[in-house]
This record gives C-alpha cells, structure tokens and sequence, in this order.
C-alpha cells in the first residue's frame, strides 16, 4: 500500500515545535502502522535554516509528486512566497486535507482558502487549523485518529505527554480550587459574568452593600484569602472549565476570563494548578482516548 505523503511546509517565521511537535507524531504513529512519509520543506525550493540552526532542504514544488496532508506552519514575515500561494491555489483540490498551525492559516488565506483560526484545532472540509504552536501536536493526533483509530493516537499522546500528569490530581485541584464559604458563594454568581471586566475590592464592596474596609475584613476572616486572590483563583477557574469544555483557543480564553493574556494565565495555571494550559488540554485529550476504548 503507497504511503500517505505528509508534506510540511516551514515558513520563515516559525518556533522549532511548530513542525517538530506534528512531525514527532507522525513518526511515531508510523511506528505502529508504517503508513505515513513525512517530509519538511521550505516554500521557495531554497535551504532554510530554522530555529537553533536546523536545516530545511529544498524540494522543487512541482516535484513533490501526490500528497496527502499538507501543513503549513510558521508565517512570511521575512519573505515573500507568491509562487507558493499560486501553487496552493492551484493544487489544493488534489490534496485530501491541508492544515495550519498558529499564524500559518494566514498564508492559507492568501492562497484564496478560508479558515477559521480561532479556535484550539477545528475543520472545514479539508482545512483544517489550529490556534497555537503547540496545539498543532493535537491537530497531528487528531490527524492520526483519523486515520489509524484512537488506539494508536492514545499510544502516541502518551509518548508525548508528560508523566507528571495524574487524573487525580487534577481533580483534586480543580474541586478545591475556589472557596465556598457563604459570602464567597454570593459574589461568586455575581462575578460569573464579569471576569473580562476590571474588577477592584471597591466594586465587590459596593456589589454587598458594605465599606471596602468591613468587606475586607470579613472576606478574609471567612475565606482565608484575600478578595484578589479570591478573584485570581475564580479566573483561573473558570479558565480551567473553558479549556476543558471548549475549542476555544487559549488567548480567546485568558481575554474572556481577565486573565490578559497567555504568558498571564501560563504562569497564573502553574501557580494554582501545578499544570499549563496547554498541558492541562493534552491531558484531557489523551484521558478522552482512553475512555473511549
């Protein structure tokens, strides 16, 4: 049986797991079934040099011969590839699927093609698109799950993903996480809604019809934290909730939650829950193969 042709393209502004992390998935996937060829090149048929120095060699576009998945990461900022967007537009028909990884669904788009890129991976026919470079791990084990079962894309998360994770301990943490005295129940339901507004002990006071100075006295005596803290954990909470129960990307979720941003919320996830956000995802991902076999 002729082997499925994983093309990557690597642009010119890319970080070294942009490609790295799906080719590893390929590579162990082929492993178990031998069915993929997976093959780096560079969008202008020139040598490239990535991030720390590794080398792309140069393959001619039109010699690249069937493919069965393209995916293109990284972006153009340093160059400009219009022969490989009049490429894409025209062979793009003859490829059963094309993915994007991060700001690689941009040069999707130059080449006339769709996506919607906000979302951790989804599809649109034969596109598919992922919201950040280490989501496009997960856009390769959705791949591999297409074509080989969940059983081989189980075993290949497990290869990828930490030890450390523990579905105990995860429940653990994320049951506890928020306190649930009377008061902090109270302004818990409140604050439901609110968490991408700025939020200041003045305004939970006034919220509870007391001086900001009793609220925070009593806050504290009854919660143990102060009413920033209680905040910050109530964020990360229902961060956690989203990236489990959503597709949203990761930036879409730190903004609705106040979190600011990715490097915010990264660091706000260790500090709570021992864990990254991006972490946190594979995890469920790999705990939703297991269950279902």
């Amino acid at each position: 049986m002729d082997k499925k042709k994983i093309t990557i393209v690597v642009m010119s502004g890319n970080f070294l797991m942009d490609f790295a992390g799906p080719a590893d998935v390929f590579r162990h996937a082929n492993a178990l079934r031998d069915i993929y060829e997976v093959l780096l090149i560079s969008p202008d048929g020139e040598t490239m040099k990535g991030i720390g120095g590794l080398q792309i060699n140069g393959n001619a576009l039109r010699d690249l011969g069937s493919i069965d998945t393209l995916l293109i990461v990284g972006n153009d900022s340093e160059s400009n590839y219009k022969q490989f967007y009049t490429w894409l537009a025209g062979v793009h028909n003859q490829i059963r699927r094309i993915g994007t990884i991060g700001v690689g669904a941009t040069i999707v788009e130059r080449s006339g093609l769709l996506l919607d890129h906000h979302y951790f991976h989804t599809r649109d026919g034969q596109l598919y698109t992922s919201g950040g470079v280490s989501s496009g791990i997960d856009l390769a084990l959705a791949m591999v799950e297409e074509d080989c079962g969940r059983a081989v894309a189980a075993h290949v998360a497990r290869k990828l993903i930490f030890f450390y994770l523990n579905k105990q301990a995860y429940q653990v943490q994320f049951g506890t996480l928020v306190d649930t005295s009377a008061l902090a129940v109270q302004l818990k339901e409140w604050l439901a809604g609110r968490l991408h507004e700025p939020l200041n002990i003045g305004r939970l006071a006034e919220q509870l019809n007391m001086s900001t100075r009793n609220f925070t006295r009593v806050f504290t005596r009854q919660t143990g934290i102060s009413p920033a803290k209680f905040i910050e954990k109530l964020r990360v909470e229902a961060a956690s909730v989203y990236v489990e129960q959503s597709d949203l990307s990761l930036e879409e979720i730190a903004l609705r939650c106040g979190l600011g941003g990715l490097v915010s919320m990264r660091r706000l996830f260790l500090r709570h829950l021992m864990v990254t956000p991006s972490d946190y995802r594979r995890f469920l991902k790999l705990q939703k193969y297991e269950n279902c076999n």
